[in-house]
């Protein structure tokens, strides 16, 4: 049994901000002190924990594991402390969030400046990356996911659909002409998106009916507006979620082709680690944010009309 909880948080915050000098400093303790509890839990244990050198540490095999429970053992011990309180508590403490860039730049920051001023006592710390992280690992209380969950170890609510739009600027169009039918992609300058789930194949459905293309062109990335840029200047045609390509949509900077087929759009989900979903400072986040979106998110309204 693991006695000594200060040295179990210690590590837990190590493993967390990858370094001891960080640790330390949110823990508020010299370095030489973190140093000497992990080290302290290491002979408790009688395994090793932490891979060090003079300039990098990794976590082993057992370390990954103890730092999966800590979180979940620290998380449960928050969740129950702030239920013990009275139920007038208002969140507090730091919040970790991470969203990919592009949504977090065009809709979620507004969202947590709003929540930040709602909830003075709240600090979020807020991670823009469109890499899928791993929450755990990183440490974080909440992550914005625009794909299909995989890790059924992680709790998720659902906030809506992220609807895909297959669009051109209408220069594009007059001078490559405009695809019948997904089969017609292949012909064409595709502006892919590396971080797809399925990385490079686009799914369109129609009547039942269901067509993959393996989009290929001559750029490729791993951020959206970059290639919604890319789109609006003539480059080729993008598959863009609306909530990044709604305005050019609106305008005219950019045409939906194939309208009668159905991009096939992954869901918007707000993930949470084991024994964070049910921390005040989590709960009231989520539920802020799913009012923020709405059951319609708003850069949807109106585009029906352009899309279907």
């Amino acid at each position: 049994m693991i006695r000594n909880l200060e040295a179990l948080k210690t590590f837990q915050t190590i493993a967390a901000l990858g370094g001891f000098a960080r640790a330390a400093d949110r823990l508020g303790i010299p370095r030489s002190m973190a140093s000497k509890r992990v080290t302290g839990l290491e002979a408790e244990l009688g395994v090793k924990l932490i891979n060090r050198t003079t300039r990098t540490m990794s976590l082993t095999e057992a370390g990954r594991k103890l730092a999966v429970m800590a979180d979940t053992v620290f998380g449960l011990i928050e969740a129950t402390e702030q239920d013990i309180r009275a139920s007038t508590a208002a969140p507090r403490g730091t919040l970790r969030v991470n969203a990919p860039m592009s949504f977090g730049v065009r809709h979620l920051a507004r969202i947590v400046d709003a929540f930040i001023l709602e909830h003075p006592d709240v600090e979020v710390e807020l991670t823009l990356d469109d890499r899928v992280v791993n929450i755990v690992e990183e440490g974080f209380d909440v992550a914005i996911r625009i794909r299909k969950l995989e890790d059924s170890s992680l709790l998720a609510r659902h906030l809506t659909v992220a609807r895909m739009a297959l669009c051109a600027a209408p220069a594009y169009l007059e001078r490559r002409g405009e695809p019948q039918t997904p089969l017609d992609l292949e012909g064409h300058e595709c502006l892919v998106y590396d971080y797809l789930a399925r990385a490079g194949v686009w799914s369109f459905s129609r009547d039942g009916e269901i067509q993959e293309i393996r989009a290929r062109g001559r750029l490729r990335g791993n951020n959206g507006d970059a290639l919604l840029q890319a789109a609006l200047d003539g480059l080729g045609v993008v598959l863009a979620p609306t909530f990044i390509a709604h305005e050019a949509l609106r305008d005219g900077a950019l045409r939906p082709i194939l309208r009668e087929w159905r991009a096939a759009s992954p869901n918007l989900y707000a993930v949470m680690p084991p024994g964070r979903v049910d921390v005040l400072k989590v709960r009231a986040f989520v539920d802020h944010l799913a009012k923020s979106l709405g059951k319609e998110p708003y850069w949807d309204r109106g585009l029906e009309s352009l899309l279907a």
